[in-house]
């Protein structure tokens, strides 16, 4: 496969990533310099600082030996990545429902993975489902906020590649997240934490149960 683009880190970075996400490159999955090269035919160092780039986003890691990896999230991993996205989200919910900011990004988020066809890849559903949470905290309105979750996100996808195989009804992801729009929407504040918490716990005892 040779990349046909003008800018071929860039490239390189976003299907090795698209590759992770769909399960393609299964955890645990050597990744090295030579091996990518040779499968994209591109350059070693556009390989290196692609590489780079992925251990940035912690969609690649270090393993003892010191080579690359995809990473292998430990139930202690997952514990982790939700102790920190939860006081965000809930944070951002807050401030929506208490300050009425507008939900129209959310919503256009929400339309996107809504009309995901039934054949649409799982690292497309990844992708619009990431695009949906990090609306609902840019609509917080907080530029902090905003700054400090995406990271958290990059992370989150490889959780969510994990429950690949936990939706028998794909369309099932869209309905869970339909259903945290509207609670937040209703500007009831118990309603909204609720249904941030159920949806949180819900994505972390599935991952945990796999």
């Amino acid at each position: 496969m040779v990349l046909q683009t003008t800018n071929t880190r860039d490239a390189l970075v976003a299907e090795v990533r698209r590759r992770i996400l769909s399960g393609e490159l299964a955890p645990g999955t050597p990744l090295t310099e030579q091996g990518l090269a040779t499968t994209f035919g591109v350059a070693r160092p556009t390989v290196r600082s692609a590489l780079q780039e992925l251990v940035a986003r912690h969609l690649v890691e270090r393993s003892d030996s010191r080579s690359l990896r995809v990473p292998v999230l430990t139930g202690d991993d997952v514990r982790d990545l939700f102790t920190v996205r939860l006081p965000l989200e809930l944070t951002a919910a807050r401030l929506i429902v208490g300050q009425r900011r507008s939900l129209d990004g959310v919503s256009a988020a929400l339309a996107v993975l809504e009309a995901l066809p039934a054949t649409a890849g799982w690292s497309e559903r990844v992708e619009a489902h990431t695009a949906f949470h990090l609306a609902l905290v840019d609509a917080a309105g907080s530029v902090r906020l905003s700054r400090i979750y995406p990271p958290l996100q990059e992370e989150m996808q490889l959780c969510l590649a994990r429950l690949r195989g936990s939706y028998p009804d794909p369309g099932e992801l869209a309905v869970e997240h339909r259903r945290l729009l509207e609670a937040i929407a209703s500007g009831n504040p118990a309603s909204a934490e609720a249904e941030m918490r159920d949806h949180l716990e819900r994505a972390r005892s599935g991952l945990l149960d796999l």
